[in-house]
């Protein structure tokens, strides 16, 4: 049996972060979560490890030590706690030396070209490195961190593409693999089947960022829009004018990114697939998503696909459905993931032990300063924003349009009753079909909303938790399952932070399918409608009678 390790991913350079705390806590108050009862080791000796803020400190004999794992032997049986979590005091601690590592990123180009190189030079910053060496070996980049506490990190950085990226990690050519689509059935079975762990687990699966396809033009171009079904039929080679999308007399030339890469994939998976096409015509197939917008530019009559970070100031088309809806690629909505063409970008590792520095690394992307990093670099960072109610002219919209029924409009009266004086944050939850079970991503997002809504800026507010679904089954029944999944999401974020129930307002509701924000004709549609939204309003007092 493996030992049990808290938080093995936890920062030792940085603040211990408040959630992580509550649930050290609350793993040691249930003491048959927290422990395992290990054979006696001879020489034991006392120690007492305290988390970095002092809330919480254990007592016991040092069994084991392998550099990131303490082994105690406690009044409460045994436990295994990783290092980077709490400090050590008492004659049974080891000596802190300096902890030397070598790891690699490989993988996706659009992620090691800028903003990998950025990150890694963040986290030398956060770990108070005092030398940062940059050695260039063809198209691969090492980096050397050197700091007199902590040791050197040897950071190689890989550019190729997610499928290349992959099978590194696979073959143990890399620590961690970058890319821009989530792994595929065959990939994660083959990790299995090696034994190293299984890929989409969050221990292995990470998001870095967010993106968005973008549907790119020349500047001048007056067409603005495209509806998915042409835009495929454009990329299929099946209209190849630009009078035939609105626009002027000209031949539509299409760039494309190579078939292998993951921005091609996401869109052959996303835009191609779905309406029965492949990718045809007049094509040149460029190596990047940089080039693909530079030859857009340069190009009246050019069409492209390129990732939000590389939009640059090429025309960005707004997306239109088969219902009509048509949404703009912006941050917020490729945040909420309405942007139909939405991508998630990630790093892969397997379940093996991270050396230190990788732990750590991987740590950093997710803070504050990592995340800030990631904006710089045009992507799209996972921190929470806001729009208020007038900003969302497309929910307005659409619920004007697809209810007619008196029931209906009357559910849409009380919405918009409700939301009128709150704001919307990005931070947005969403289900597999028929049921109340949250995606992958809405895991790190409920810990996320939960130390947000924590600050001192949501004091005096309340916090309403908003379902809906797709228009798939029976009116009432589906506005009883967006209800559940309102409070299910309400729920999870209160048991991630337990403070926040004498502190914060919360209040689950459901509207079922009144409010659509995708086209419940299609898949990706549907995708999009089933969601639990967070608004955020400020507590006034009743008038008194």
């Amino acid at each position: 049996m493996r030992p049990l390790a808290f938080f093995p991913n936890c920062s030792i350079a940085s603040e211990v972060h408040p959630m992580k705390t509550r649930a050290l806590k609350t793993l040691l108050a249930t003491t048959g979560l927290s422990t395992l009862m290990l054979g006696a080791v001879a020489n034991a000796e006392p120690v007492t490890l305290e988390t970095l803020d002092k809330s919480v400190s254990i007592a016991g004999d040092l069994l084991e030590f392998d550099g990131q794992t303490y082994v105690v032997r406690t009044a409460i049986g045994t436990v295994s706690i990783a290092t980077d979590f709490v400090t050590c005091g008492g004659p049974g601690c080891p000596d802190a030396e300096p902890d030397d590592s070598q790891f690699s990123i490989a993988g996706s180009r659009s992620l090691t070209d800028e903003l990998i190189p950025a990150l890694v030079n963040g986290y030398g910053q956060s770990v108070g490195a005092d030398l940062m060496k940059e050695i260039r070996n063809g198209n691969d980049t090492t980096y050397e961190v050197s700091t007199d506490e902590r040791g050197t990190a040897e950071i190689s950085i890989a550019p190729s593409n997610t499928r290349d990226g992959l099978q590194a990690l696979l073959q143990n050519n890399a620590t961690f693999a970058l890319a821009t689509r989530p792994a595929r059935n065959r990939e994660v079975e083959a990790f299995a089947e090696n034994n190293l762990g299984d890929l989409r687990s969050p221990g292995q699966e990470h998001i870095v960022a967010l993106d968005g396809l973008v549907l790119v033009t020349h500047p001048e171009n007056p067409v603005r829009a495209v509806s998915e079904i042409n835009a495929a039929l454009a990329f299929g080679g099946q209209i190849s004018n630009w009078s035939e999308l609105g626009g002027r007399n000209g031949p539509i030339n299409l760039y494309v990114r190579e078939a292998d890469s993951g921005t091609r994939e996401v869109f052959d998976a996303l835009l191609m697939r779905p309406n029965g096409l492949t990718v045809n015509g007049n094509i040149t197939i460029l190596e990047s998503d940089a080039e693909i917008t530079e030859a857009v530019k340069n190009d009246p009559n050019g069409f492209g696909f390129t990732s939000f970070a590389k939009a640059d100031d090429a025309a960005a088309l707004a997306i239109e459905g088969v219902c009509g809806l048509r949404t703009p690629p912006t941050s917020f909505t490729i945040k909420t993931e309405e942007y139909p063409l939405t991508r998630l970008l990630y790093m892969y590792n397997t379940d093996d032990q991270l050396p230190f520095h990788a732990r750590d690394f991987l740590d950093y992307i997710s803070t504050e300063d990592g995340q800030q990093l990631v904006a710089n670099a045009g992507f799209i960072d996972q921190s929470v924003s806001s729009e208020t109610i007038n900003s969302q002219g497309i929910r307005v919209a659409s619920a004007i349009v697809n209810n007619e029924t008196p029931e209906e409009l009357i559910s849409m009266r009380n919405m918009f009753e409700l939301l009128l004086a709150a704001d919307r944050l990005s931070t947005t939850f969403r289900f597999e079909t028929g049921s109340a079970r949250l995606d992958s991503r809405a895991e790190a997002d409920v810990e996320r909303l939960a130390e947000l809504l924590s600050s001192p800026r949501f004091a005096n507010k309340e916090v309403l938790f908003v379902g809906f679904t797709d228009s798939v089954g029976r009116a009432d029944l589906n506005e009883l399952l967006s209800q559940q999944r309102a409070e299910l999401v309400r729920r999870s974020v209160l048991a991630a932070n337990p403070d926040l129930n004498t502190s914060t307002q919360t209040r689950a509701i459901g509207f079922g399918e009144v409010s659509p924000l995708g086209c419940n004709e299609t898949d990706t549609g549907r995708r999009i409608n089933r969601r639990v939204e967070v608004w955020v309003q400020d507590v006034v007092a009743g008038d008194r009678t």
